[in-house]
């Protein structure tokens, strides 16, 4: 399982030149960084608020697709 809880991210450079990083399946959960590393860093800070959130409201944490699938 990676940091993601099993959510594959896909990292894109803007055009300022700084990194974005969002899960696939969740496009509206990203972050920003001046560098890769630091765009994933601020990503799973997110997600983990993210998660939070849900859990304070008692939704359920989405899980992927294909976890889902399986």
């Amino acid at each position: 399982m990676n940091d993601f809880d099993g959510f594959d991210i896909r990292l894109l450079i803007d055009e300022d030149g700084d990194w974005i990083a969002h899960f696939i399946e969740l496009p509206q959960i990203s972050a920003g960084g001046a560098t890769p590393e630091q765009a994933i860093v601020e990503l799973r800070v997110a997600w983990g608020l993210v998660k939070d959130s849900y859990r304070v409201h008692g939704d359920r944490i989405p899980i992927p697709t294909l976890k889902r699938a399986a």
